[in-house]
């Protein structure tokens, strides 16, 4: 394969995470208008985020021993086809009953993608370019946040909800004929068994990130899975402007996922450092700034650079703390992810509906504040010796 088909293959991974982050948070961004049509509170409708959340860490963390031998260019194919039928049966759902059903399918999808999409990655292209592959991969992620969720939110806002999840549906099935065509198939060296797994998860920079991930994306996900009322009662933004603050959010977002490469290279987990202490500013200026649309307006790209870069920071942890357990290290870490987010939407709904929004963001201050605490500790505790590097 030639350089130029090599990174062609990354960048469609790249829009297949966009796809599978625009599928994961999209009711995020239509929210406001999804409820009312299906009769619940906008607390009872953040289920649509936990639900395939909770099934997506289950997911991941089977995929490595049930997949085996299997080319793993064929499983993100698979979580593709998935989300094709997750949006289809979104689109005629009547209730949120069936909408729940239909979210199952996107979580199986979210699991399968992101337990085995960085090592897909890291098969396109020789070591050296692997934490530029990463960052490239791991870039749509931020891509979604630019453009998935604020488009799905304005779609839902101007068209209606169904139409942004008809969107996604064909954008999916668009992506997964571009991984079948451009990316190199990529096989596990050797059969993973769930003995391998407890012995990956009993490593210590994989504890580490584990801990670190739940923490910080429990926290990031109690505010963010409701930003949408957040911005329309707490800032006063209209509701037709949410998908404008959502896009500012997430191009500061692409921007961050790039600019943190720099630290990544140097010290991933310094580079975690700096993220988690980003992010819990971002929420900080959430809590006591955002008062007003104008401050909205400065206040949400602030966040977004730092919350741009959490999944490629956290993968980069994991690429060189755990490089003799990488794909179970993966799994683990993908799990705990997507886990992670459907416990901080629950949560936040539950703390939304009985305490208002100021204890919501407040616990989200604490939990990030926390993660950085405990990545401060990996770093003064680390052994002696050189920094590792992904690009080594």
């Amino acid at each position: 394969m030639d350089s130029a088909r090599r990174w062609a293959a990354v960048v469609a991974l790249a829009v297949g995470i966009f796809v599978l982050i625009t599928i994961e948070e999209l009711p995020i961004g239509v929210l406001s208008v999804m409820a009312p049509e299906l009769g619940v509170s906008e607390g009872v409708a953040g289920l649509a985020v936990t639900v395939p959340g909770i099934l997506a860490g289950a997911v991941a963390l089977c995929t490595p021993v049930i997949v085996r031998g299997l080319d793993r260019r064929l499983v993100l194919v698979l979580a593709l086809v998935s989300v094709v039928i997750s949006c289809a049966l979104s689109v005629v759902a009547q209730s949120f009953a069936v909408l729940l059903f239909a979210r199952l399918f996107a979580g199986v999808s979210i699991g399968l993608y992101w337990a085995v999409m960085a090592i897909v990655a890291i098969g396109q292209v020789p070591r050296r370019h692997i934490a530029r592959a990463l960052t490239i991969a791991f870039s749509g992620a931020g891509g979604a946040l630019v453009l998935g969720v604020p488009v799905a939110a304005w779609i839902g806002a101007h068209v209606g909800w169904r139409m942004a999840f008809a969107v996604v549906g064909a954008l999916a099935a668009v992506v997964a004929v571009l991984i079948l065509l451009l990316v190199r198939p990529v096989h596990s060296p050797a059969k993973v068994s769930g003995r391998m797994m407890l012995a990956a998860a009993r490593h210590r920079g994989v504890r580490y990130v584990l801990a670190l991930v739940s923490l910080a994306v429990i926290g990031q996900f109690i505010t963010y899975s409701y930003i949408s009322p957040v911005l329309v009662e707490r800032a006063g933004v209209p509701l037709l402007d949410v998908g404008l603050m959502l896009l500012l959010f997430g191009i500061a977002g692409l921007i961050g996922n790039f600019a943190v490469g720099f630290l990544l290279r140097r010290s991933p987990p310094l580079g975690a450092l700096v993220v988690l202490l980003g992010t819990m500013a971002g929420l900080a200026g959430v809590l006591l700034l955002m008062d007003a649309p104008v401050r909205a307006v400065l206040v949400m790209p602030v966040w977004g650079l730092f919350v741009g870069a959490i999944s490629v920071a956290m993968q980069a942890f994991v690429g060189s703390e755990a490089t003799a357990v990488l794909e179970e290290a993966t799994a683990l870490n993908s799990a705990a992810f997507n886990a992670s987010i459907a416990v901080g939407a629950l949560v936040g709904g539950l703390i939304l509906d009985a305490a208002g929004q100021t204890p919501m963001i407040l616990t989200s201050v604490v939990m990030v504040g926390a993660a950085a605490l405990l990545a401060m500790h990996y770093l003064r505790t680390a052994a002696p010796g050189p920094e590792r590097s992904l690009s080594r």
